[in-house]
């Protein structure tokens, strides 16, 4: 049995040795990472129209205006898009093209990398999703008064045009 004891008492301080060798730890080093994920808030997200064509010039609601603000943070070299696409527009004889919309647009507000941006004008002819801004490329604040309006109000029917237009906030 002294051979025994003598094997458990070897593996005993094998096991032990390095653990007693081990000291207080005299250094330390701590590191902290903070990471900045791309962020964006569009308000609002969707724009209800609703145009008048009458029989006279007089009575035509043709034109609606939208105050759109948008706050965006984004990676090092990310283009920034706010964009607008016609869901729907219709009128008294059923659905009419995207092509009846333009739109025109000027900045109320702007900060950091938003006072490069533009809000521009254009036209939903291609009916595709359309930028209503130019030229931001940089973290921050814009605000829009954007005009939607028909294009060419007299070619149309006399009645009531509703649509609705999505609006998206995307870094490229």
């Amino acid at each position: 049995m002294s051979l025994n004891r003598a094997i458990l008492a070897g593996a005993v301080v094998a096991l032990v040795w390095p653990l007693a060798r081990v000291g207080a730890q005299r250094t330390a080093t701590t590191s902290l990472v903070v990471q900045v994920a791309p962020e964006a808030h569009l308000n609002p997200s969707q724009v209800e129209l609703r145009f008048v064509v009458s029989g006279d010039v007089a009575g035509d609601v043709t034109s609606q205006a939208a105050a759109i603000d948008a706050w965006v943070r984004v990676l090092p070299g990310q283009r920034i898009r706010l964009l607008a696409h016609i869901a729907s527009l219709s009128g008294p004889s059923g659905a009419i093209p995207a092509s009846a919309i333009r739109w025109s647009g000027s900045n109320t507000h702007a900060t950091w990398g938003g006072q490069t941006a533009v809000c521009a004008g254009g036209s939903f002819a291609g009916g595709a999703s359309q930028d209503l801004v130019a030229g931001w490329q940089r973290s921050g604040t814009l605000g829009c008064a954007v005009t939607f309006s028909l294009a060419d109000p007299r070619s149309l029917a006399a009645g009531v045009y509703t649509g609705v237009v999505d609006l998206a906030l995307r870094a490229e």
